[in-house]
């Protein structure tokens, strides 16, 4: 499953051991993320939302302005 961090969360990777990061990060779904999702840690996202993004910031007026 894909998660990204809610605004003003922190959430350790029990696998990775480190903090998660504020991208979207794909998890396992099991009782541990579920719990994060309920607990409104995370938010579940999909792929398609997490390509929108890319494609935004690739239209930034920076980027623009290397064209």
């Amino acid at each position: 499953m894909l998660v990204k961090l809610n605004a003003g969360r922190a959430v350790r990777d029990p696998v990775k051991g480190g903090l998660l990061p504020e991208t979207a990060t794909e998890v396992p779904d099991n009782a541990f993320w579920r719990r994060r999702l309920r607990d409104a840690d995370v938010a579940a996202v999909t792929a398609a939302a997490v390509n929108d993004v890319k494609t935004t910031d690739a239209e930034t007026p920076l980027a623009k302005a290397g064209k």
